[in-house]
Parts: structure tokens; C-alpha cells; sequence
């Protein structure tokens, strides 16, 4: 019985390494050349909210780290696609109130540029304009209230990453 178990689990791993897959971190360097490799420096931050610019570039890094699709490398000598982005606004509104001096719930909304770069021939593969929203819960006491709105602008560049993999899946 233990042998055919041991056996059992010998044909499934050998299947499934036939199959392509293997350990994290044990990829092969033929895997490195069949993808592409993208760098995404600092975003632009043309407002005067300090640190958009790598809450939005670390969060595009992050995505695509994730994705076996491209490789991510530190400078953009080496990618054969750079990603540049650029935040051109931010706005707070509030959108709940409890009474009529003191909000509940504020909005944040963030103009977003990006432009998809390819190296070779400094070609344009896409441009787009993303407008964000999220909303954050107002906190009286004013670090915890910054504490909220950073964690809204946080979920924007989350979900704004998730939104361009896709885009640039389909565009490599």
C-alpha cells in the first residue's frame, strides 16, 4: 500500500513538472529570455501631496512582479518596455456628512497619466488617462484622518495597477 502511495505521488510530480510547472524561484535563464522586461521608475508627482510618486510606481511593480508575463527590472538601460506615469492632480471632497460643518466621508479622486514605452526605436505602445476615486472615512483627530486618506490613495494605485497588467498583457 505505501509503495503504490510513493508511487502515485512520484507519477504526479513528474506530470506536473512535464507540464511546466516548478518551485518558485527555480525558474531556468531560457524562461528570462522569452519575456520581456519592463522598468517602471518614479511616477511624476505634479501635485503638492508628497509621495504619490512611489505609492503609485511601487504599486505597479508590485502587479507586475506578480505576473510571469514580463520581467521587472531596476533601470530602464535594461527594459526592453519602461512604464512612466504621472499624477496630475488630487482632490478630497467630502461626500458624507454628520452635520453641516463636519464631514464623515471624503473622496479622493486622482488624474492619472501613463505611456507604455517601448525601448527599441523609443516607440509609443499606448497613452492613457485613468481618473480615480476612492473614499475614506474622516477622522478627527488629523494623523489618524491622514492615516485613512493614505490608505484610500493606497487602494486607488492598487486597483489602477491591476487595470494596467491587463492593458499591457494585451498590448505585448
Amino acid at each position: 500500500m505505501t509503495v503504490c502511495r510513493f508511487g502515485m505521488i512520484g507519477l504526479l510530480v513528474l506530470s506536473l513538472w512535464g507540464c511546466g510547472y516548478h518551485p518558485v524561484g527555480t525558474a531556468t535563464a531560457l524562461d528570462h529570455q522569452t519575456q520581456p522586461s519592463m522598468a517602471v521608475p518614479l511616477f511624476a508627482n505634479r501635485t503638492t501631496e508628497v509621495g504619490l510618486e512611489t505609492v503609485f510606481a511601487n504599486a505597479m511593480i508590485n502587479a507586475f512582479a506578480q505576473t510571469s508575463a514580463v520581467r521587472v527590472v531596476p533601470g530602464d538601460r535594461d527594459a526592453d518596455l519602461v512604464l512612466e506615469g504621472r499624477v496630475r492632480s488630487i482632490d478630497n471632497t467630502s461626500v458624507a456628512f454628520q452635520d453641516v460643518q463636519h464631514s464623515t466621508v471624503r473622496r479622493v479622486t486622482l488624474r492619472i497619466e501613463l505611456t507604455l514605452r517601448q525601448k527599441k526605436g523609443d516607440k509609443v505602445l499606448w497613452k492613457d488617462t485613468q481618473v480615480l476615486q476612492e473614499d475614506y472615512v474622516v477622522d478627527p483627530n488629523y494623523h489618524a484622518g491622514e492615516a485613512t486618506k493614505s490608505e484610500g490613495i493606497r487602494r486607488a494605485a492598487f486597483n489602477l495597477a491591476r487595470r494596467v497588467v491587463d492593458k499591457v498583457l494585451l498590448v505585448i
